[in-house]
């Protein structure tokens, strides 16, 4: 892939034509920038997210403007024909609005399609460019585009700030020649990492109360749980249902009454029997006393007095009378005690009958339950397995969390272990890039040594590390990204995976001395011409004319400067003939 023209649909855009090989785009910065602002406003930044825009980028902030509704840019390219070897010129607009369309012409790959939208010309570009294989999600298009026209410069290995180290290590192991599928699974392993931290993160904060990770702690209340769920399961199965429940339980307190009625009248009868007999025995007593009129007449004789008849027979008669009713009452008083006896004797048959029939019915209450106690019971019985239920799924919950860990652990061994494999399978284009880099380093510097770290991280991340001894300041940065981007560069045409585009704003050199640029320029030059690649370069006019002071002679740009210039000198004098925003 080759850029040939930058324009717009604006006639007062300047158009931009570019060849093989090192491009400068150079701008005037006149005085008045110099004073007052950092950059001038020339357009040599906007022509760099032009490109990022017309190869699928967002549509940047500043674009905007309403001056540049309107506005389409245009961009005429060399493809690779999709049925053959050969090289096809490509035309492709973008309008600022709408963003989301894109127009091709002149390429095979759309199968006569013009118009499609961004992300079917994101797809063609992955596949038919970057020739990243299908169902491989990293790198992304923007995220190899972003290493190649660089619009961040803070850090060498990433395209912005934010992507994660995982996928800049796809990124750049992709470019380098080895294998996306297998650095790929690394994202799995972040999407794990992060899933097992944030669930930890909200069971620890109590965001998710339901769940523990004390899993001895489950485990325990779970057996516990099963226990008394079995012994209630097996009491219900023991359970015999009693439809008539209630009315054995009326009658067992019926019948507990009438044993108490009889209990009770049983003592009364038994006081009277008590009484009766001692009152016989009294009157027994009384017949025994029988003989006192004997005893009397003796006495009298004895003292020498005689009764008289009369008084005798009184006496008899009175006895007699006495007899008689002494008499009567005995035998009343043995038939009420012979009464009192029967009673006795049917309240205690009685009683055994009642007795007997109370324990029938208890034994059958003990052995029964009622329906509503056997409905309750099989309530509580439910509620039980809810509760084990419960605790075996707060378990199994702990456990997957558990599990997580293990898996994370597992895979990052095993990812570990392929990395390093694909390193060492792939070490003839690894040794190749990282002997390029050293060599680089050694060009433009003579009193530094550059290396370039290439290993899999403990958590089996892929990383890419430039590095140039002595001080870190901003140039020796600068240059770690120069030589980084342009190894890359250079493996991935290598590799078949690349466009044979590098774009370098003038951002990464106003950090570098003089000497340095004009070396990285040389050797920006050299590479195009040697790999075959276009290496476009923005600087401003007096930079360049700096860089070539001090290079004395070492680097000469007239072969590479385009023929537009442009200028914040003048309104018009900007890449888009204009000012906005």
């Amino acid at each position: 892939m080759f850029l040939n023209e930058i324009s717009a649909s604006d006639h007062r855009f300047k158009t931009l034509y570019f060849r093989e090989g090192l491009n400068i785009l150079l701008a005037d910065r006149t005085a008045r920038s110099e004073q007052g602002e950092s950059r001038n406003s020339s357009g040599k930044t906007s022509f760099v997210k032009i490109l990022r825009y017309l190869f699928g980028g967002e549509l940047p902030p500043e674009f905007k403007a309403a001056e540049l509704t309107e506005h389409c840019f245009h961009a005429q390219l060399t493809l690779p024909a999709s049925t053959s070897t050969g090289q096809e010129e490509v035309s492709v607009d973008r309008a600022v609005s709408p963003s989301s369309k894109v127009q091709v012409h002149g390429w095979s790959a759309t199968v006569g399609e013009t118009k499609m939208k961004v992300d079917e010309w994101r797809e063609l570009l992955s596949r038919r460019v970057f020739r990243i294989p299908e169902g491989v999600a990293r790198p992304t298009v923007g995220q190899l585009w972003a290493q190649l026209i660089r619009t961040s410069f803070l850090n060498p290995i990433k395209g912005h700030q934010a992507e994660p180290d995982w996928e800049s290590g796809v990124k750049l192991g992709f470019m380098l020649g080895l294998s996306p599928e297998i650095l790929g699974k690394a994202g799995e392993l972040d999407r794990l990492t992060k899933q097992s931290k944030a669930i930890r993160k909200a069971v620890q904060e109590g965001a998710l109360a339901h769940l523990s990770l004390d899993e001895s702690a489950l485990r325990a209340g779970v057996a516990t749980a099963r226990r008394r769920r079995d012994r209630m399961r097996e009491d219900l199965r023991a359970f015999k249902v009693d439809d008539r429940y209630a009315d054995h339980q009326r009658e067992a307190d019926r019948l507990s009454a009438d044993i108490r009625r009889r209990n009770e009248e049983g003592l009364a009868l038994q006081r009277r029997q008590r009484e009766l007999e001692d009152t016989l025995r009294d009157e027994m007593v009384s017949a025994v006393n029988d003989s006192l009129t004997a005893k009397l007449d003796r006495v009298y004789a004895e003292i020498g007095v005689a009764l008289p008849d009369t008084v005798t027979r009184r006496y008899e008669d009175v006895a007699a009378f006495h007899q008689s009713v002494v008499r009567n009452r005995r035998l009343f008083l043995e038939q009420e005690l012979e009464a009192v006896r029967s009673r006795l004797a049917v309240i205690d048959r009685e009683r055994r009958v009642l007795d007997a029939r109370r324990a029938q019915v208890m034994r059958l209450l003990s052995e029964t339950v009622a329906l509503d106690t056997f409905l309750s019971a099989q309530r509580d019985l439910a509620e039980r397995e809810a509760e084990v239920a419960d605790i075996e799924r707060r378990l199994d919950a702990a456990q997957s969390i558990t599990m997580i860990n293990d898996t994370i652990k597992l895979k990052t061994a095993e990812l570990v272990a392929a990395v390093r494999a694909e390193t060492h399978d792939r070490s003839d284009q690894l040794d190749e890039s990282i002997a390029l880099f050293g060599e680089l380093g050694a060009e433009i510097y003579t009193d530094r040594e550059a290396s370039l770290l290439v290993s899999p991280s403990p958590k089996g991340i892929l990383t890419v590390e430039p590095q140039i001894s002595g001080d870190a300041s901003s140039g020796i940065r600068s240059v770690e990204i120069f030589m980084l981007d342009m190894v890359c560069t250079v493996a991935a045409i290598k590799a078949g995976r690349g466009p044979r585009i590098l774009v370098h704003d003038s951002h990464l050199f106003d950090s570098i001395d003089g000497r340095q640029v004009a070396s990285c320029l040389n050797i920006g030059a050299r590479l195009a011409d040697e790999v075959g690649f276009q290496y476009i370069v923005t600087l401003n006019s007096d930079f360049l004319a700096s860089v070539e002071a001090q290079s004395d002679g070492a680097f000469d740009s007239g072969p590479y400067v385009l023929g537009t210039h442009l200028t914040d000198e003048t309104e018009t004098g900007g890449l888009f003939g204009f000012r906005f925003g």
